[in-house]
Parts: C-alpha cells; sequence; structure tokens
C-alpha cells in the first residue's frame, strides 16, 4: 500500500476575514491587469491556474502567462511586520523552485482602524508584484518565458484534479474542497446527491498505462477520521503527441471514473 506523510481531512482552518479581503483584493487587482491587455494581439494568454482558495497550500492564488506560472503570496504589512512567517516563506520558495515557478509577493498595508477594522492598501495600483526579497518588482509581461518549460509534477497533479472535479461535478455531486500538493492524499472531498460525504484519491501516470487501484486499497487505515467516509481512487493517465509534457501544448487524457476502495 502507498503511504505518504500527509493526509489531507475534510476540515480545515477558517481563514480570518482579513485575509479573504485582503485576498480578494489581490485576485480583483490581478484580473483587471489581465483585462488591461486582453484586447492586445501580443499580450493574450493569461489564465488562472489556481483562484480557489485550498488548505493546505503553498501560496494563495497562481496564474500563467505564455509559458511562465507566477505563484502569488500575499503578505500583509503593518507597524509589527510582515504577516508571513519564515517557515512559510522557506515553504512557498522551495515549492517555486521544486515545480518551476516565478514567486511573487503580493504586499498590502494593513492598517488597523478605532472600529475595529482595517484599511487595506496594496503598495502600488498596478501588478503590485514583488521578488521574494521584497524590493523588486515582478512584471509578467517582461519576465514570462518563452521557451519550451516542461510541466512539473504540481502541473500535473493539478491537471488531474481539475479533470476529477469537472467529473465529479458533472454527476451532480459538489466538492467540498480540495487540495493540489502532490504529497498530500486524499485530494478531493465531494458530497454526493444523497448528501453523504466521500473522499477521493487522485493519481497520475504519463506513461502508457493509467495508474491503479489496487495499489491504495487500505489506505483509509493511514487514518481513522477516513473511516466514517466512504472512498474512492482516480488514475488519471496524461499523453503528449511530443512525448515530453510541456506547457500550453495540447496533451491526451485517459480517465475512466471513479473506483471505490472502501466502503464506511
Amino acid at each position: 500500500m502507498n503511504q505518504h506523510p500527509l493526509q489531507y481531512l475534510m476540515d480545515r482552518p477558517e481563514p480570518s476575514e482579513l485575509f479573504l479581503e485582503a485576498r480578494q483584493m489581490a485576485g480583483g487587482q490581478l484580473q483587471e491587469q489581465f483585462r488591461q491587455f486582453a484586447n492586445s494581439p501580443h499580450q493574450k494568454g493569461f489564465t488562472w491556474i489556481k483562484a480557489e482558495l485550498t488548505y493546505p497550500a503553498f501560496d494563495h492564488l497562481t496564474f500563467g502567462y505564455k509559458h511562465s506560472i507566477f505563484s502569488v503570496l500575499i503578505e500583509l504589512l503593518d507597524e509589527s511586520g510582515s504577516s508571513l512567517t519564515e517557515p512559510q516563506r522557506d515553504r512557498w520558495i522551495q515549492a517555486c523552485t521544486d515545480y518551476k515557478l516565478i514567486p511573487c509577493l503580493f504586499k498590502i498595508n494593513c492598517q488597523a482602524m478605532p472600529d475595529g477594522f482595517y484599511d487595506l492598501r496594496p503598495l502600488n495600483g498596478e501588478w503590485n508584484l514583488y521578488e521574494m526579497e521584497g524590493q523588486a518588482i515582478v512584471d509578467p509581461l517582461d519576465q514570462a518565458r518563452e521557451d519550451e518549460v516542461e510541466m512539473s509534477a504540481w502541473e500535473l497533479q493539478n491537471f488531474s484534479i481539475q479533470v476529477l472535479r469537472r467529473h465529479i461535478e458533472k454527476k451532480g455531486h459538489e466538492i467540498l474542497s480540495f487540495c493540489d500538493l502532490p504529497e498530500v492524499n486524499p485530494q478531493i472531498w465531494f458530497q454526493d446527491a444523497e448528501g453523504k460525504r466521500n473522499w477521493v484519491i487522485v493519481q497520475y501516470a504519463t506513461g502508457k498505462e493509467a495508474p491503479k487501484a489496487e495499489a491504495w486499497k487500505g489506505f483509509e487505515q493511514a487514518n481513522e477520521q477516513l473511516w466514517s467516509y466512504d472512498g474512492y481512487f482516480a488514475g488519471v493517465q496524461i499523453s503528449s503527441e511530443k512525448g515530453t509534457l510541456l506547457r500550453g501544448e495540447g496533451m491526451f487524457v485517459n480517465f475512466k471514473g471513479l473506483v471505490q476502495i472502501y466502503t464506511s
């Protein structure tokens, strides 16, 4: 049986209203930048890779342009300093290195008001993206790569989860939450039409065959919190005419549906 050191359980810590407001501000400002260049024949191609809030995660927002992927971490700044911890920053930098992402800090000044609310103001009104040292501006128009880039393990995992999310929703079920970190299982929790909650392990392969469910039977023994819910497995086989899976290129997907591996 395959085992991983982390299990992604359905219960997640609730983000603060302050963080949610800051995240909405960051996403809105970046989306406005995307729109600004949408009609330019030379600047098309901005796309959200991950705009949903997931937990656990190494970043807060992820978008692509040309052959680059930009990983955005929101940093709130007040008189006491930064909202980011050193371990959080280190994990993010390591993930960006491992998965060939461009790290960007979206910096927001955060001032407490007498009424208990906060005044949030991005440092500038354009991209407002900074390099990880926090000084130099990141401009996606200038820094996006034109050359071919092979997809990373995180990208392939994220893509596979998107395939499964569409499949589950098409069946009339509700996605409750998901996680796209390659080292975390299960990745998806959903609620079926009968109101029953279920978990799904999603695995991908780039070879000739999709991953098999048999290797994951008994996974629920890794954590008794999984025992109360039915468990499923999804194997996704991804291939390309070029043999190498490249960012922005077409892919062939072989997925034959969910396989139940545990009955509660």
